[in-house]
């Protein structure tokens, strides 16, 4: 052999990656694996690597860049599609592995580990919300904590928290969304593409058809791209304690009153549990007076009209932001004591007693972008059982939506119910081979 003969560097590497590839592809697979049913996580995981490259570009640059800067809203904007695909996509192939009892021995984690990651990207978009920096921000994470509050697990987490917000959205979720894609795909690879469990279904095994995936892949990323541009992310700006002291500053000082005397409803929550185990009267007064307005604590009277004026400057409310460990965790407090949070979400038609959140802040049901539409059961769990005004209703949200999440993951281990697909008997339209004509009389041995 001479040296021109000789494989190169980049001739071994090239032929590594190739069999790298060659060994993740699915080669071979029933007929019907090649409609688009059967493609659903090639789609869903497109969407997750545009999700991916866009919040790593978003949390590089920056809140006052995505919010502000052309590009940057473009960039929030494909962020928001790539959301509202991947679940849009995930709940189609979770429907398509009911339909067609994808889950049946010895499939049944590749449907757990299927479920989990659907319920952490509805998890992991409210956390998304919070950090948007707009009022729908504001609004969901002060929902958000009373609900985890509601689940018991506020001590951990406090979506009013800035930085623990960020970890969880940005970190933790997403590296366990993908360490689970994984397992669902090695899983996914091991078994193949599920088989009928009728053996008068007949199918036959064909190459899988690589470009047409590819191909489908394409036309979402080129989607999302463009409604991007011409749908951007909405944005409504924030509320803050100084724009309330321009509207109504009696609402301001009344609400330090409240929290000077403990009885707001910070101070006088029904679950004593963090982020709500602070002293009222001395974060939202005592302290402030004596940092802002300088020498010791005197009559409540006098400390509240000390800190009206900090507060129409913003400098109260900075002070707040700075004092906590947990950035924005008593400012949020605050406003929400003062009721402006849930008035300006009825006001703009998105609170979670309406339509789970589903209007977003276009202030429509149908609207481009949608909302948080996946959040309409929600909205009907709430509006059904008035658990907007049970002082226990977080508590039964919580409940209720966590035993669902259980069903949902464990649906493959529970008898009678795991039957239901069967019942319904739509799976064979899915089957249906496009080429029936070459279908053989029996299904092909593997």
């Amino acid at each position: 052999m001479t040296d021109e003969q000789k494989p190169t560097q980049y001739d071994e590497r090239t032929n590594a990656f190739r069999t790298l590839v060659d060994k993740i592809y699915i080669h071979r697979l029933p007929s019907y694996g090649n409609k688009i049913f059967y493609g659903l996580g090639f789609l869903a995981l497109t969407s997750l690597v545009f999700l991916i490259i866009s919040g790593t570009i978003l949390a590089f640059k920056g809140q006052s860049w995505w919010l502000y800067d052309p590009i940057g809203i473009y960039i929030r904007s494909v962020h928001l599609w790539s959301v509202q695909a991947f679940i849009a996509i995930l709940i189609l192939h979770a429907l398509v592995g009911f339909l067609t009892s994808g889950f049946r021995p010895p499939r049944r984690m590749v449907w757990v580990f299927g479920a989990v990651i659907f319920c952490l990207v509805l998890i992991q978009t409210e956390f998304g919300y919070g950090l948007r920096g707009d009022f729908s921000s504001q609004f969901r994470a002060v929902s958000g904590a009373d609900f985890w509050n509601g689940s018991h697990l506020g001590y951990w987490i406090n979506p009013l928290s800035h930085w623990q917000d960020f970890a969880i959205h940005v970190a933790i979720i997403p590296l366990s969304i993908l360490g689970l894609f994984v397992l669902h795909y090695i899983l996914v690879h091991t078994y193949g593409i599920s088989k009928p469990y009728r053996a008068d279904i007949k199918y036959k095994m064909v190459p899988a058809d690589h470009r047409i995936m590819w191909t489908r892949g394409a036309v979402l990323a080129v989607s999302i791209l463009v409604l991007a541009f011409f749908f951007h992310s909405p944005y409504v700006p924030p509320s803050t304690i100084a724009g309330v002291v321009a509207a109504d500053p009696s609402l301001v000082s009344s609400t330090l009153a409240d929290e000077y005397t403990r009885t707001s409803d910070t101070a006088t929550y029904l679950d004593s549990i963090d982020p709500y185990t602070f002293d009222t009267r001395e974060v939202f007064v005592v302290k402030p007076y004596e940092a802002l307005v300088g020498g010791a604590a005197t009559t409540s009277d006098v400390m509240v009209s000390a800190l009206m004026p900090t507060a129409e400057s913003g400098a109260y409310e900075a002070y707040l932001n700075n004092e906590d460990p947990a950035p924005y965790t008593y400012s949020l407090r605050f406003l929400n004591d003062m009721n402006v949070l849930e008035r300006r979400a009825d006001t703009l038609g998105f609170a979670t007693v309406q339509w789970g959140m589903a209007k977003d802040e276009n202030g429509h049901l149908i609207g481009l972008p949608p909302g948080s539409w996946w959040l309409t059961p929600l909205g009907l769990l709430n509006s059904t059982f008035d658990l907007v005004d049970n002082p226990n209703g977080d508590k039964i949200a919580a409940y209720t939506l966590g035993a669902i999440m259980l069903l949902f993951i464990t649906f493959p281990y529970l008898p009678y119910l795991n039957r239901l697909s069967e019942v319904l008997h739509i799976a064979p339209f899915i089957w249906k081979d496009n080429d029936d004509a070459d279908a053989p009389d029996k299904k092909e041995k593997e």
